[in-house]
C-alpha cells in the first residue's frame, strides 16, 4: 500500500492530493543529526536511530517548546519499502489512542517523505528484556494490559482508507522492538507499516511473508490469510519472553524455526525454575495454540483475563506499577534456568519404596510400643528418662501418664507423649506455655499489606486508594520518614481524598518539591478560595512540571476540568461574548477527553454546564 493514488501513473494505488516522489538513489545525503538543520516543524537536535528503512531524527519546535521525533525514508529506498512507510503514515494517522504512538504531520524533506510523530522518553521492550531480562509478574501483566488495550482498539475501530469503511486492522508485526515503554510507564504501540484492515487486503505481497518470524502467527507463515488471532499469538509470544527473558522460537534457522511453529514445539512455562501462577500460563499457551480456533479468539477476551490476573497480583494499575519498576529498581539482568527433568518412571518406583517401607516401620514400632505399654510402675518411669530432658528448666515438668488418661491427655495443645526406650511405658512431657503478645498496630498494618516496612505499606495503601489505611499508617510514622517527592506527593493525595483542606495547604506551603501533581493540588485550592488569576497560573505551572507519580491523562483530565470551571466563574463574574465561548471551548474539551467515558459525573457535568451556559 502506498500514499501515491490512481492520479500518479506509474505509482502504486494511493491518496490525493501528495506529491509524486521521484526514486532517488544514493543523491541526497541524510543529516547525522549533529548540524541544526530544518526538518519537519523543527530544527533537528539530534540522531535517535538508523534503521534499515528510515533514520529517526529528535527536532525542537521553537513555537510549541516542545520535541518531536521525524522519522525519514532512505534514500535508497526499494517500492517495498515505500510502500510499508506510507501504509504507516495511514494507518497511524487514523489511530488516537494513549498506547498507540500519535502522528502529528507527514511531508517531503528534499523529495524523501517523512513522519513527524510525538517524542517519546524511553526504550523500546526489546532494550528493556535487552538489559534486564526476564521481568516481574506485574510488571509482565501490566506490559500485556496495555499493549492489548492498542491491540483492542486497532482491531475496533472504523477507518476510511481509499474511500472505503474497513472495520478494524491488525497489526501483523507485533514484536518487542515495535513497542516503546516511556520513562513515566506508558507503553506505546509503534510501526504500522505492514498493518492491514481486518476484513480486506488493500495491497499484495506476491506471497512474501511479512513480519519478524520469531513472533508471527503460524497462518502467516503458512501463506493463510491473517485475522485478529495473528495479533493475539504474536502477543502471547511477547509475554512468554517478558516472563522468561528468551524468546518462545528462539531459532535462527529458517526452516527449523518454520517447523517448530507448524509443530507449536516450544519450552512450556511449567519447565523454568519460576513461580508463574496457573492462570497465567494457561492463558500464554492459549494464545500460541497453532490451531487459531482453539486460540484467545479477540483483544477483549484477552484484557478480561489478563486483567483478573494482574489484579490478583497488584492492586496497582499498569501505569504505576511500570513506572515504578523502572525507577526504583536497579538496572541488572535476570536469566531464567529451566527446572531438571527428572525421569518419572523410577521417581515413582522409589516414591512408592519408601512409602512401604514407612509404613512397615510404623507399624512395627506401633505394635512394640502397644505390646510392653503397662510393663514399667508409673514411679519408675522417670528413671527410664534421659538426663538432658530432666535438666532444670522451669517450664517443663514430667509426669506419668496413667493408661486410661492418655487419650486425654494426647489431645491436649500443651502436652505431646513420647517413648525414650523400647518397651517402656510413653511419658508425657508438659510445657507451660507463654501467652503470645497481642499485635501491635505497626504489626497489623505490615501484615495486612504484606510490607517490610511502614514505608512500603503507605505506599502501597496509597496505590490501591485506602485512604483511611494511609492516614492511620501516615499517624504512626515520624515526618522526617516520607522521603521526598513521592512522601510528600502521597500525603498529599491522602489529605486531599479525605477532604482535609487545612492540613493539606499546610502542606503545600511548607513544601519545596517540584511535581506537576501538586501544582495542581494547589490550583485546586486556590480555585476554591476563589482566586481566579492564581489558579490559571498554577495550572500552567502544572502543565509544564513532570508529575512523577500519576498518570498523564489522569492529570490531564483533572487540569482541564478545572480549567473549566476557572473559565465558567470567570463567565459568572464577566458575561461577555469572549468569556461565554472560552467557557463553552473549555467544557467541550472535558467532553471530548471523555467521549469514550460518558457515564464520568465529570462528562454529565460539562453537558449542563454547556447547556446553562448557552442559554444565558
Amino acid at each position: 500500500m502506498s500514499l501515491y493514488g490512481p492520479d500518479n501513473p506509474g505509482q502504486p494505488d494511493g491518496v490525493k492530493g501528495l506529491p509524486k516522489v521521484t526514486r532517488i538513489r544514493n543523491a541526497v545525503i541524510l543529516p547525522d543529526g549533529t548540524k541544526k538543520e530544518p526538518l519537519g516543524s523543527g530544527t533537528i537536535t539530534g540522531l535517535l536511530g538508523v534503521g534499515g528503512m528510515a533514520n529517526v531524527y529528535e527536532i525542537w519546535n521553537s513555537q510549541l517548546e516542545l520535541s518531536r521525533a521525524v522519522k525519514l525514508l532512505h534514500p535508497n529506498y526499494t517500492e517495498e519499502a515505500l510502500h510499508r512507510f506510507q501504509t504507516e503514515i495511514k494507518i497511524t494517522a487514523k489511530l488516537s489512542h494513549r498506547n498507540i504512538i500519535e502522528i502529528h504531520a507527514v511531508g517531503h524533506w528534499n523529495g524523501l517523505p517523512y513522519i513527524e510523530m510525538e517524542r517519546i522518553s524511553g526504550d523500546t521492550l526489546e532494550k528493556l528484556l535487552e538489559d534486564r531480562g526476564a521481568l516481574p509478574l506485574e510488571v509482565c501483566t501490566a506490559i500485556a494490559i496495555m499493549v492489548g488495550r492498542a491491540l483492542h482498539y486497532a482491531h475496533t475501530q472504523e477507518y476510511v482508507i481509499y474511500g472505503t469503511t474497513y472495520h478494524g486492522v491488525i497489526h501483523r508485526d507485533l514484536k518487542p522492538s515495535n513497542i516503546m515503554v516511556t520513562d513515566d510507564g506508558i507503553v506505546k504501540l509503534m510501526d504500522f507499516g505492514i498493518a492491514r484492515p481486518t476484513d480486506a487486503s488493500i495491497h499484495t505481497t506476491d506471497g512474501a511473508i511479512l513480519g519478524t518470524m520469531q513472533y508471527l502467527s503460524p497462518e502467516q507463515l503458512d501463506g493463510k490469510e491473517p485475522d485478529v488471532r495473528a495479533d493475539i499469538y504474536s502477543l502471547g509470544t511477547i509475554l512468554y519472553e517478558l516472563l522468561t527473558g528468551i524468546k518462545a522460537f528462539p531459532e535462527n534457522n529458517v526452516s527449523k524455526l518454520m517447523l517448530n511453529k507448524i509443530k507449536n514445539e516450544f519450552k512450556p512455562l511449567n519447565q523454568f525454575a519460576l513461580t508463574i501462577p496457573s492462570r497465567l500460563r494457561r492463558l500464554v499457551h492459549r494464545c500460541m495454540v497453532y490451531d487459531r480456533e482453539k486460540r484467545v479468539q479477540n483483544t477483549q477476551e484477552f484484557l478480561t483475563e489478563i486483567g483478573k490476573i494482574h489484579r490478583s497480583i497488584t492492586g496497582s494499575s499498569p501505569e504505576q506499577v511500570v513506572r515504578r519498576y523502572l525507577t526504583e529498581h536497579e538496572v541488572f539482568h535476570t536469566a531464567v534456568s529451566t527446572r531438571r527433568q527428572l525421569p518419572v518412571k523410577p521417581v515413582l518406583i522409589a516414591i512408592g519404596m519408601v512409602c512401604v517401607l514407612a509404613g512397615a516401620g510404623w507399624l512395627g514400632i506401633e505394635l512394640w510400643s502397644r505390646i510392653s505399654r503397662n510393663n514399667l510402675p508409673a514411679p519408675e518411669i522417670a528413671a527410664t528418662i534421659p538426663a538432658e530432658v530432666t535438666s532444670s528448666r522451669s517450664d517443663v515438668t514430667i509426669e506419668p501418664v496413667a493408661p486410661e488418661m492418655e487419650k486425654e491427655v494426647n489431645r491436649s495443645e500443651e502436652t505431646r507423649t513420647v517413648n525414650f526406650r523400647p518397651g517402656k511405658k510413653p511419658v508425657s512431657v508438659i510445657q507451660k506455655k507463654e501467652p503470645s503478645p497481642p499485635l501491635t498496630t505497626t504489626d497489623k498494618i505490615l501484615g495486612r499489606y504484606g510490607a517490610a516496612s511502614l514505608l512500603d505499606a503507605f505506599y502501597k495503601s496509597v496505590d490501591r486508594q485506602s485512604w483511611k489505611d494511609a492516614l492511620e499508617i501516615i499517624s504512626e510514622l515520624p515526618s522526617s520518614a516520607l522521603p521526598e517527592p513521592r512522601g510528600v506527593v502521597y500525603r498529599a493525595r491522602v489529605l486531599r481524598a479525605l477532604g482535609k483542606t487545612a492540613e493539606l495547604r499546610a502542606l503545600l506551603a511548607g513544601c519545596a518539591v517540584e511535581d506537576g501533581e501538586l501544582y495542581l493540588q494547589r490550583a485546586a485550592l486556590s480555585l476554591q478560595r476563589g482566586d481566579l488569576l492564581s489558579t490559571v497560573q498554577l495550572l500552567r505551572k502544572s502543565e509544564k512540571t513532570v508529575a512523577a507519580f500519576k498518570e498523564n491523562r489522569e492529570l490531564r483530565l483533572e487540569r482541564l476540568y478545572l480549567e473549566a470551571q476557572c473559565a465558567a466563574r470567570q463567565f459568572d463574574r464577566d458575561r461577555t461574548e469572549e468569556t461565554r465561548r472560552h467557557a463553552l471551548d473549555r467544557w467541550y474539551e472535558v467532553k471530548s477527553e471523555l467521549r469514550t467515558s460518558r457515564d464520568h459525573p465529570w462528562y454529565r457535568e460539562a453537558e449542563k454546564a454547556m447547556q446553562q451556559i448557552a442559554e444565558r
